[in-house]
């Protein structure tokens, strides 16, 4: 892939050389084991390209974001004849470890990741009414539905199934939403945490974008106002807990900053790479619909100030952990792309992600997808260039959409999902 500098509009060889690489079939998956389809490149794809397709709003974009989530709900779990999980059923999940080995009946968080980058397809097809009654360029290969629209309620449609059935039945507590392990002595014999113990920051996060995405697709329907609460709910509970164990810290330049760890009340500190990046992931994305979740720009500075002023430690190297020790100075090496959506509270963060990832980038949508959604963010005034700008900003978005304020679109989008969800 193509990366034309840090600076200025993103260009057109940039976004030609994203498709291209995006779009290479070998880059669709034939497993979800062990994760490729949640947190692993090919999830990690779809996102990029979700955050490309903000920047510009190409079908071709689109297309490709269609044959990965296509590809990834056709993997999912059989009820009728597939793999039977520690529940005794077979549930509407992705099975992540070997039919052969002590983990086969397991499917936990990084499921609802997945949901995550399924309804992310949903979501932006639900946004591009120009493209509804058009036919999909791929001829259908799964049989979802010939056209956009009957692609996108055919995911949320699966998507509520796998949630209802399976991830709200058994992860989330009643009396007050949070996210655990099941309570279940069967889930002991299939996963490394205890069954009632609180689930790891980063595994609620991964959780955290399924419901953000399914919340936000049935907001753009509009044809269960209970849900979207529900799930929006689910995700600040989350948050909530996250932000009341961050204890705050100091940098060495007197920056007041935050120390956390990979689970709840445990001490030692969080690890930078997968755990972090979704930590910080899930908290931005939370940042980004403030409208609905309430997160203060007082946090996000403090977690911007813990990244630019103390896993930052010079020469362009980070720390292994999040309070800026690297035991046996064996540094991370990188961090992946959504780091740099920090930017948008230390501007200079921007310039240190970059030369950090410089020999990465052109190579991995993963660092590439965020870095060209910043890079336009910057171009476009959404986010500041220099830190003496940044204080106060309170943007979200490098793109916004209005949908058009027609009652007629409104009705037929809960007409379609009705009728999609009645199959």
């Amino acid at each position: 892939m193509s990366f034309d500098g840090p600076n200025g509009p993103v260009t057109q060889n940039e976004i030609n050389s994203f498709i291209s690489f995006l779009g290479q079939p070998s880059r669709i998956p034939k497993t979800a084991l062990h994760n490729k389809i949640a947190d692993r490149s090919p999830g990690q794809d779809v996102e990029a390209l979700g955050l490309m397709y903000e920047v510009i709003q190409t079908p071709q974009i689109l297309d490709i974001m269609i044959s990965y989530s296509d590809t990834f709900l056709s993997l999912r779990n059989n009820p009728e004849n597939g793999r039977i999980l520690w529940t005794g059923k077979r549930e509407h999940v992705w099975c992540t470890k070997p039919e052969n080995g002590s983990g086969a009946g397991y499917a936990g968080s990084e499921g609802l990741d997945t949901v995550g980058h399924i309804a992310y397809t949903a979501y932006h097809i639900l946004k591009t009414p120009c493209l509804w009654y058009e036919n999909v360029t791929d001829n259908d290969p799964f049989k979802y539905g010939m056209t956009y629209l009957d692609r996108a309620y055919k995911y949320v449609t699966e998507m509520d199934k796998t949630i209802d059935t399976y991830y709200l039945k058994y992860f989330i507590r009643e009396n007050d939403s949070r996210i655990y392990n099941p309570n279940y002595t069967a889930w002991e014999t299939v996963n490394d945490l205890p069954p009632n113990s609180a689930m790891p920051w980063n595994r609620q996060q991964m959780m955290t974008n399924g419901f953000l995405r399914m919340a936000e697709c049935h907001e753009i329907i509009g044809d269960n106002e209970t849900r979207v609460n529900k799930y929006f709910n689910i995700i600040q509970v989350s948050i909530n807990w996250m932000i009341s164990e961050f204890r705050p810290v100091k940098s060495k330049n007197g920056k007041d900053a935050y120390y956390w760890s990979y689970s709840e009340g445990l001490k030692y500190p969080e690890r930078i790479g997968i755990h972090a990046l979704y930590d910080i992931w899930g908290m931005y994305r939370a940042w980004q619909r403030k409208d609905k979740l309430n997160i203060s720009s007082d946090v996000m500075v403090k977690l911007a100030n813990t990244m630019m002023y103390i896993i930052n430690i010079g020469d362009y190297k980070i720390s292994k952990f999040i309070d800026g020790t690297s035991p046996n100075n064996v540094t991370a090496g990188t961090l992946f792309g959504p780091w740099a959506f920090y930017a948008e509270f230390i501007p200079d963060w921007y310039e240190f992600f970059v030369n950090l990832n410089i020999n990465r980038i052109k190579s991995g949508p993963e660092y590439m997808g965020a870095l060209l959604w910043v890079k336009n963010a910057r171009a476009s005034g959404t986010f500041p260039n220099s830190t003496q700008n940044a204080s106060g900003t309170t943007s979200t978005s490098s793109q916004t959409w209005t949908l058009p304020g027609n009652e007629l679109l409104s009705l037929i989008l809960v007409f379609y999902f009705v009728f999609y969800a009645s199959l």
